[in-house]
């Protein structure tokens, strides 16, 4: 028997949910990577961000003035970095505004290469014993990971609400927004700045008690993503 006309069918309804659900804790998973290798970034790699490129903006500016060439140069080549993993992601993955892409190939696979340069930037991270040097190649290791998925494409390639993993100060005006005109506040919003601070503290943490291991946190969270991806796409194939 078929389902009534403009009804969506209860199988579509359910996967939908699904994948909202899916998306919702890559969300939060990517977050608290990010986070963790922003305080990786700037406490072991010379006081640059992995993600907050205003930042590194801010100290090109103030590196330019106090004549600091070599923190200049670090924070300019951790922006370049930026650059070409926003070009390269959303080639591979274009955005899609509200449209929930996870579970799609194409940003399955950049997923999953993601992955892959994570690895090997661990397998660098724990040779080095966890004392990188403080230099320009450095800087390209941290935010070469993370841009294809923290940076491009950016949320609404594969995520159904507002909150990106790395633009949060959005994400903070909102729910303030929100707060102060007395109205209920996203519960993904407030799920993401929390993911985000947990994951700095946790990267600080392990900073002084187990350095070698802090690029396990950023491990997990993409791990995660790719895993939920990959079960998508296979769920959405049969």
């Amino acid at each position: 028997m078929s389902a009534p006309e403009g009804s969506v069918p209860e199988d579509s309804a359910v996967s939908e949910d699904i994948a909202r659900a899916h998306a919702r804790l890559a969300l939060v998973a990517l977050t608290a990577g990010t986070a963790s290798l922003d305080v990786t970034a700037f406490f072991r790699l010379g006081g640059v961000f992995a993600s907050v490129m205003t930042s590194n903006l801010v100290f090109v500016g103030v590196a330019v003035v106090k004549t600091e060439a070599a923190f200049g140069t670090r924070c300019a080549v951790a922006i370049l970095s930026y650059i070409v993993g926003v070009g390269l992601g959303s080639a591979i993955a274009p955005p899609s505004g509200d449209e929930n892409r996870l579970g799609a190939r194409p940003l399955s696979l950049l997923l999953t290469g993601e992955l892959a340069v994570l690895v090997a930037y661990t397998i660098w991270w724990m040779a080095l014993d966890a004392v990188p040097p403080a230099g320009p190649g450095s800087c390209c290791w941290v935010p070469s990971p993370w841009r294809w998925v923290a940076r491009a494409p950016p949320p609404g390639s594969w995520a159904t609400q507002t909150p990106g993993t790395t633009y949060l100060t959005g994400t903070l005006t909102s729910l303030v927004s929100s707060l102060a005109g007395r109205r209920r506040p996203d519960a993904e919003a407030v799920a993401v700045l929390v993911a985000l601070l947990v994951g700095a503290g946790a990267g600080a943490a392990l900073l002084d008690a187990a350095p070698i291991t802090v690029p396990l946190l950023a491990l997990a969270g993409v791990g995660t993503t790719v895993a939920l991806s990959w079960r998508l796409a296979f769920t959405q194939s049969r």
